[in-house]
C-alpha cells in the first residue's frame, strides 16, 4: 500500500531522521556558541538536508493523504534541493526566503555557495525513504503524528531564530584601546576591543575607564557628531561648517528596517561615536543600534562591521540584499509571475484530479512539468525586474508568454481528457484570481513592503482556495 501520510511519517520517525533533528538543535544551540567556525556552520546544513525532505513529505501527506508516496518522496527531495540551491546562490531567492520565514521567527537566509557542499547528503534522505517501513502499531503511528511531526517543526523553527543585539557604546580607553559595547548578544561578552586601530576585534570584559572623544588631537583638528535619528555622521575641520562624512540614505534605512525582523523594538540610527588617534591619522567608530557598528579608517573609508564577534547574527545586512525586499510598486512583476504560477498550479491539479475521477489516464500529472519549466523562467525574471526604475523593466514577453500559455493550456488539456465542460474551469479560474487578488490587497494593507510576506500570503491564498476551486470546476 502506497500510503503517503503513513509512509511520510514513518520516514520522519526513522532513527536517521530523528538523529538529524537532534544534531540540528544541538549544533545550533550548543556547538556553534562553544566552537564557532566552518565545521559547525556546515553541520546544520547537513542535518537540514537529511531532515527537511521527510518533514516536507509529512506535511504534504497531511494535506494530500491519498497522494502516492513514490511521487511525494522524490518530489520532497527535489524541492528541498532546488530551493536550497536557489537561496544559497541567488540574492533575490534568499531575500524571499528570509521574508517568508521571518513571519514565523526572526531570520535571514544568506547567500553562501559554500553551503552547497551539504547537497550530497540528500542521498541519505533518499536512502531512508527507500527503506521499507516495518509494520507499526496504532499507538506508534499516533505518536509520530502527535509528537514527531510537531517536534521536527519546532526544532527547525527554533534553529532558525536569530539574536537581536543592539549597539550602544563606543569608548576609548586610557591605553588607546577601542571598545565597542552592545546588548542582547546571543553569546559571549557584551564588549569587544581593538588594539590595532579598529582593524580587528576580540571579545572583552569591557573598559576599566574611558571616554568617547568627539575630536582628533592632531592638527588639523577634525570633530565628528551623529545625526539625530539617522544612520549618519557629520564632521568638520577646525571651526568650519559641519559636512556629511558618512551616511546610509533614509530610503536604504527603510529597506533595512524591513530586513531586520521585529525592528520596531530596536534602534536603527547612530547612537554614539568616538575618535581614536592612531599613527598616520585617526579612526572613528560609531554605534548604529540594530545595524551594529561602523568604522572609519585612517584613509577616510567607512565600513559597516556589524557585531564583530557574533558569528550567527545577520548584521550588517547588505544594502543590495535589503533593497531586494522591494516595495509595493517594485514587486508588481514578481506578484504577477508568482500569481500566474500558483493559479496555474491550482487549476491544473484540480483539473487533473477531476479528470482522473472521470477515468482519464494517470499520466496527466505530467502536465505539471511545462508549468514548472515556464515558471522557472518567468518568476526569477519577475524578481530581477524589481531592481529597475520601472515596475516592468527587464521583463521580456518571451519569458511571460510561455507561462500564460501553459496556465491556460494545461487545465484545458486535463478537462478535455476527462471530457469535462470548460465552463467549470472558467469558474474556477475566476475564483482563484479573486483569492490571489485579495491576498495581494491584504499585503498592501499590511504595509510591510517585503516580497517574502507577499509570497507567503499568495501561497496561503492558493492553498485555501483549492477546495473551493475543485467544487466549482
Amino acid at each position: 500500500m502506497d500510503d503517503s501520510r503513513g509512509r511520510s511519517l514513518a520516514w520522519l520517525g526513522h532513527p536517521v531522521s530523528m538523529a538529524a533533528l537532534v544534531l540540528l538543535v544541538v549544533n545550533d544551540h550548543v556547538w556553534k556558541a562553544a566552537h564557532p567556525g566552518w565545521v559547525t556552520g556546515k553541520l546544520s546544513d547537513v542535518a537540514g538536508m537529511v531532515l527537511a525532505p521527510p518533514l516536507l513529505a509529512a506535511v504534504t501527506g497531511l494535506i494530500a493523504p491519498r497522494a502516492r508516496f513514490r511521487w511525494v518522496a522524490p518530489g520532497a527531495i527535489l524541492t528541498v534541493g532546488v530551493g536550497f540551491a536557489m537561496v544559497k546562490t541567488m540574492g533575490y531567492a534568499a531575500a524571499l526566503a528570509s521574508g517568508a520565514w521571518s513571519l514565523v521567527t526572526p531570520s535571514l537566509v544568506r547567500v553562501d555557495p559554500a553551503d552547497l557542499l551539504a547537497l550530497p547528503f540528500l542521498a541519505v534522505a533518499w536512502w531512508v525513504a527507500r527503506q521499507e517501513p516495518r509494520p507499526a502499531p496504532q499507538w506508534l503511528k499516533a505518536l509520530r503524528l502527535a509528537v514527531f511531526l510537531p517536534l521536527a517543526l519546532a526544532g527547525v523553527a527554533a534553529t532558525s531564530a536569530i539574536p537581536t543585539p543592539d549597539a550602544h557604546s563606543v569608548v576609548v580607553d586610557s591605553d588607546g584601546a577601542l571598545y565597542l559595547g552592545a546588548d542582547n548578544l546571543r553569546a559571549g561578552e557584551p564588549w569587544v576591543v581593538s588594539r590595532d586601530g579598529g582593524r580587528t576585534f576580540v571579545a572583552s570584559a569591557g573598559p576599566r575607564a574611558g571616554q568617547a572623544p568627539q575630536c582628533s588631537r592632531s592638527e588639523p583638528v577634525v570633530c565628528y557628531q551623529t545625526v539625530h535619528r539617522r544612520i549618519a555622521v557629520e564632521s568638520r575641520v577646525g571651526g568650519g561648517p559641519w559636512q556629511m562624512s558618512w551616511e546610509i540614505s533614509e530610503e536604504d534605512v527603510a529597506h533595512l528596517s524591513d530586513a531586520y525582523p521585529h525592528q520596531d523594538s530596536h534602534r536603527l540610527y547612530s547612537v554614539e561615536l568616538a575618535v581614536l588617534d592612531v599613527p598616520g591619522g585617526h579612526v572613528v567608530a560609531v554605534a548604529n543600534g540594530r545595524d551594529g557598528f561602523a568604522v572609519r579608517d585612517v584613509s577616510g573609508s567607512w565600513r559597516r562591521i556589524g557585531f564583530p564577534t557574533v558569528i550567527r547574527d545577520i548584521a550588517p545586512v547588505g544594502l543590495e540584499e535589503a533593497r531586494a525586499a522591494g516595495d509595493t510598486e517594485e514587486n508588481a512583476p514578481f506578484a504577477l509571475a508568482f500569481s500566474l504560477f500558483l493559479g496555474g498550479l491550482v487549476l491544473t491539479l484540480v483539473a487533473v484530479r477531476r479528470a482522473r475521477r472521470a477515468g482519464a489516464r494517470a499520466g496527466l500529472y505530467w502536465l505539471l512539468a511545462p508549468l514548472a519549466t515556464a515558471s522557472c523562467c518567468a518568476v526569477p525574471v519577475g524578481l530581477i525586474a524589481t531592481t529597475g526604475d520601472s515596475p516592468l523593466q527587464g521583463v521580456s514577453a518571451i519569458t511571460w508568454i510561455p507561462l500564460v500559455a501553459v496556465v491556460v493550456i494545461c487545465p484545458v488539456v486535463a478537462l478535455k481528457a476527462g471530457r469535462l465542460p470548460l465552463a467549470g474551469g472558467l469558474r474556477a479560474a475566476v475564483l482563484v484570481a479573486i483569492a490571489l487578488g485579495i491576498a495581494y490587497a491584504v499585503w498592501i494593507a499590511l504595509g510591510t513592503g517585503h516580497v517574502g510576506h507577499l509570497a507567503l500570503l499568495l501561497g496561503v491564498a492558493a492553498a485555501l482556495v483549492t477546495p473551493a476551486a475543485a467544487k466549482v470546476m
